[in-house]
Parts: structure tokens; sequence; C-alpha cells
């Protein structure tokens, strides 16, 4: 019965690998981190966050990693409205931030510097920040007016 059951795991295990939007190499990782499609003004876009859902994903943030693939990102999702402040500290590339406030509202981006130890302040109290690189949130800036998550 074990081995019926350790294999059933770990078929689970890689579905849930594969179902990802992730290339990250890391299958445990990703196994554990939620994906969802970015949408923006109501319309499902080909950009994937990684959905930072407890507060240890939260502090690790895209930090300590060598890069960030295209169209590939992190969502922070919050309870409840506030202000929120953001680094660079461990993160080696450049980033947009997207600033989501009450209904899905962009508030605003910002580009933020690699390595940078200073804080990025949100402009307002935030629900949602989204963390992208600049290239893949360029072309949606000057039109998004609302930024949500969608399906998995």
């Amino acid at each position: 019965m074990t081995g019926v059951r350790g294999a059933a795991a770990w078929i689970v295990l890689c579905a849930v690998a594969l179902a990802a939007c992730s290339s990250s190499s890391n299958t445990t990782e990703t196994a554990l981190t939620q994906h969802r499609t970015l949408v923006v003004n109501d319309e499902p876009t080909p950009l994937c966050v990684a959905v930072a859902a407890t507060v240890a994903q939260q502090v690790a943030g895209l930090g300590n990693r060598q890069s960030l693939p295209p169209k590939e990102g992190m969502a922070f999702p919050f309870a409840d409205a506030a202000d929120r402040n953001f680094t660079m500290k461990d993160t080696s590339f450049p980033l947009a931030i997207v600033w989501v406030g009450h209904n899905q509202q962009v508030l605003g981006s910002t580009t933020m510097t690699a390595q940078s130890k200073d804080p990025y302040p949100s402009p307002a109290p935030i629900t949602l920040a989204v963390e992208l690189s600049p290239q893949d949130w360029g072309p949606l800036a000057g039109t998004a007016r609302t930024v949500s998550l969608g399906q998995a």
C-alpha cells in the first residue's frame, strides 16, 4: 500500500509542477507555489506570476535568482489595503512593480533598480503588488486600468 501511495503522491507532485507556468528549475518550490495568469483590464495576458502567499515567499520575493524568464513575475496579494515598501537588496535584475489598490485599480508602477537597498514605497494603500521585467510591463503600462490574478 505504501508503494501505491508513494507513486500517487509522486504523480500529483509531477502534475502540479508541470501545470505551473514557471520554468523554475526548483521542482519543490514550483510545486508548492501557486501560479496565476495576470489579467489586465479584464483580459488574460500571456504573463504568468508566482503567487507569494506566505510571509516567507513574500520576504524572498524574486531575490537570489540569476534571472527572470520572459513573461514571468511574482504577485504579492494582501488581505488588507495598506501602504507597503519593497526592496531589491538580493535581486540581481531590474523589475517593474505594479501597485494595485482597491477594486483592482492600477495606482501606478515603479521601475526598481537591481541590488538597491533603498525602499520603494507604494503610492497609496495597496492590496496587490506585481513584479515583472520592465520589458514585459512596458507595453501594458499606458493602458492598464485594472490588474488581477486569473486562472492557474
